[in-house]
């Protein structure tokens, strides 16, 4: 929940348009909730809430209902998702948006009405005039993508409004195995915090036992045994991945881009480069990029090159029909084990 618009809504300072827009949908999603809770805490019976897909709906039909006078309430709140008339890309349904309709609007709202334009972009084209207007004129929020430490603050305000601790280890744990997926962060920590109970502390262990783990995170923790040399234990993690019904061209594909990553990371690395410019030149999340470094530090740059060689060969020889593909994973793990 963004901390600023929190405050205003306490404040009952409320504008008449506003714009949330950024690359974190659950956050947009969030401050749209919060706002309609705080101007129509009732049941809607009077068609006062209107939400119009601008992907289907042309923006000069949301004006009209904005400036349309509420019906038996103090106000209407319309709701204008999709607005990617306000990227430099084309709407997908060739809708056409008649931009001075909204201009216009900007400069005289109706004071019964709450407009809210969203869109899951930050790719604005800020040469329209259309978005400058907007951006000048409305409440405007950007939504980023939560990083590293955004992420860890951002859990712990969850239990902390939950009234349930959360142990620093199990925290790490958390945030490695769910990610920067806000959404669903949000239902792993509504999952543990009723699970412990108001006043309850969330362990490791509870981590452990009630987050499901990734296909992802089990691929990590494969070719992390492959570094440490532990071949029995690779092979525990692959079988066990079998018995689940993964796919084994799946594994393997993931195999590669984990391989790809360390040698790219190392390579960077090399050059001087920190975790945070490594993670924006590849655009990639800083936490895989230090999960790489580490994992790399088991091998030289010309260990990773051949490793990710012998990946690839063995992902051409599946899709070429040579070997039955299980075999050629498991043909992979023993030749990785001898190369690393």
């Amino acid at each position: 929940m963004n901390q600023e618009l929190l405050r205003e809504l306490k404040q009952q300072k409320i504008h008449p348009v506003y714009f949330f827009y950024g690359t974190e949908p659950y956050l947009i999603e969030e401050a749209l909730a919060a706002l309609e809770a705080q101007l129509m805490p009732g049941e809607d019976e009077f068609g006062n809430r209107v939400a119009l897909d601008l992907e289907e709906t042309p923006i000069q039909m949301l004006i009209q209902e904005a400036e349309t006078l509420p019906f038996f309430g103090e106000r209407r709140f319309i709701i204008g998702k999709n607005a990617q008339f306000l990227t430099a890309g084309k709407g997908k349904s060739g809708v056409s948006h008649d931009a001075e309709a909204l201009i216009h609007y900007l400069k005289n709202p109706l004071a019964t009405s709450v407009v809210v334009l969203t869109l899951h972009s930050d790719q604005l084209d800020k040469r329209k005039k259309v978005v400058k207007e907007l951006l000048a004129g409305a409440r405007t929020m950007q939504f980023e993508s939560l990083k590293g430490k955004e992420v860890v603050e951002w859990v712990v305000r969850r239990f902390r409004e939950r009234h349930v601790q959360i142990a620093t280890e199990a925290l790490k744990e958390l945030v490695i195995l769910v990610g920067n997926d806000l959404r669903l962060l949000h239902q792993e920590c509504e999952k543990l915090a009723t699970f412990v109970g108001e006043g309850g502390t969330v362990t490791t262990e509870i981590v452990s036992e009630l987050v499901p783990r990734t296909l992802e995170q089990d691929v990590f923790k494969l070719t992390e045994k492959i570094a440490e040399r532990k071949l029995d234990e690779a092979f525990h993690i692959w079988h066990d991945l079998l018995f689940q019904k993964e796919e084994p061209v799946r594994i393997l594909a993931l195999v590669i881009r984990q391989f790809r990553l360390m040698l790219q990371v190392k390579a960077l690395a090399g050059q001087g480069r920190g975790e945070r410019e490594i993670a924006q030149q590849l655009k990639v999340h800083p936490y895989p990029v230090k999960l790489a470094l580490r994992q790399g530090r088991a091998f030289s740059e010309t260990q990773l090159r051949s490793l990710l060689a012998l990946a690839i060969a063995a992902d051409q020889e599946i899709k070429s029909g040579k070997v039955d593909k299980e075999l050629a994973v498991e043909r992979l793990l023993f030749r990785l084990h001898m190369s690393a």
